[in-house]
């Protein structure tokens, strides 16, 4: 009776560590389809072809069963309960941990949350690539009806490819690899516009570009952007943004300027728009005024926005011209008193000069000037402390608040010893950093 405990369980485990039932039956119905598509009397039904490029599917679904990417680990666990993990290791993925669960044919990736980031699979039950073995077979069976007797299905089979590519490219995506991320992205775009679905799936294109672009697939990445614009797809602004940047890569500034200055005529707040917009002006050496005449434009159809003031706060600062900026960020506060930017930006130039002449009066060996900058230093820090102070107030981003509470517990520490008022206020903003450290 021992002895068949113990075979029994021997059996077990090599089933738990090996191809499952599922993965078994699956390879089988494919064998099946396979030999129909090559025979040739059943290889001119189109419903050969719509088997084959089923079984081709359901031989790709095997490993992943019912995965979907961030499930919770224990329902993974439940999914997967009748295999078994080969071996749990810790991987670093774009800067993040992940816990990476092998099984005999994938590896699942976990965040630190644990929900599930991405899969691999690392034992394919069939080579090649099968989603595109399935989405042939397809094409086979589409063409050999053209009737549309087959349509509903074929449609239902094109659908079913094109969220596995989207799957496919997100879990490549999650685990750093782009390359194959875009591949995934194209593919599953394909699917979506193909003559039967005829579906213009802007998320999947965009996607495309990005991780192009990201891969440094420069060519290929104006190519899909330029699709996300002739179909109306701008992501705010944010696709003239990416194509001005690679044509920047590539010393076409006045392409990059056309790119920019439509981008801004369309999205006026962009602060990305805006930025890129700024830099190709000042960097080709342009005339600034050109960038004024974007941004003052933008302030006649919307003079209620303080966010296109604190812009042309920012084209100031760039032309180093520090008392027209803090002009421009003192109006956007004035317009929207909760517009916590204007309040930022305006403690910051103050603060940014300050540290300038702290900088320029270690240098200097005469007295009398050295004293100058001095005051002139603890003047514009004291400017800083009003607006530092009025956006920590306004603003609720947490990251906002520890920058200001930085900036005031530096002031305040200068000042301690001027009286009471300063010294606690810096034990205040000093025991609000110190607390984001432990």
């Amino acid at each position: 009776m021992k002895k068949l405990l113990i075979a029994l369980s021997i059996l077990l485990t090599v089933q738990l560590g090996a191809q499952t039932k599922e993965a078994a039956v699956a390879v089988k119905n494919f064998q099946k389809a396979k030999a129909a598509a090559d025979d040739p009397k059943k290889s001119s039904n189109p419903a050969t072809w719509l088997a084959l490029s089923s079984a081709y599917l359901e031989v790709f679904d095997a490993p992943i069963k019912a995965l979907w990417l961030d499930a919770a680990q224990a329902e993974v666990k439940v999914l997967l309960k009748d295999q078994r993990i080969n071996e749990t290791s810790e991987k670093e993925v774009n800067g993040e941990k992940m816990t990476v669960s092998s099984y005999y044919d994938k590896d699942l990736y976990f965040r630190p949350d644990g929900t599930l980031a991405a899969w691999v699979i690392t034992k394919p039950y069939l080579e090649g690539d099968l989603l595109a073995e399935a989405f042939t077979a397809a094409n086979k069976g589409i063409e050999l009806d053209p009737k549309g007797t087959k349509t509903k299905d074929f449609v239902t089979v094109l659908n079913t490819i094109e969220t596995r590519y989207k799957n496919e490219g997100m879990a490549a995506y999650n685990v750093g690899d782009v390359a194959r991320a875009s591949k995934n992205f194209e593919a599953s775009y394909l699917c979506s516009s193909h003559k039967l679905v005829n579906k213009f799936d802007s998320t999947m294109v965009y996607y495309t570009a990005l991780t192009a672009n990201m891969n440094k697939d420069y060519d290929r990445a104006l190519k899909f952007f330029q699709i996300c614009l002739d179909n109306g797809y701008e992501a705010k602004g944010d696709v003239f943004s990416y194509m001005a940047e690679i044509y920047k890569g590539r010393g076409d500034m006045n392409k990059t300027k056309e790119l920019l200055g439509k981008a801004f005529s369309k999205y006026p707040t962009s602060q990305s728009v805006l930025v890129s917009l700024i830099n190709a002006y000042l960097e080709s050496n342009d005339d600034p005024a050109k960038v004024l005449e974007y941004i003052h434009q933008a302030q006649k159809n919307e003079p209620q926005n303080a966010s296109l003031l604190y812009a042309e706060g920012n084209v100031w600062k760039k032309l180093n011209d520090m008392t027209k900026a803090v002009e421009m960020y003192k109006k956007s506060s004035e317009l929207d008193p909760n517009y916590y930017f204007g309040y930022f930006a305006t403690g910051a130039a103050y603060y940014d000069k300050a540290v300038d002449l702290q900088t320029k009066s270690a240098e200097e060996l005469d007295d009398a000037k050295y004293n100058a900058m001095v005051k002139e230093l603890e003047a514009n820090l004291e400017a800083a402390i009003e607006p530092f102070e009025k956006c920590y107030e306004r603003t609720t981003d947490p990251e906002v608040k520890l920058v200001c509470a930085e900036y005031l517990k530096n002031i305040y520490f200068r000042f301690r010893d001027r009286g009471e008022n300063y010294k606690a206020n810096y034990d205040k903003y000093n025991a609000i950093f110190e607390s984001t450290k432990k």
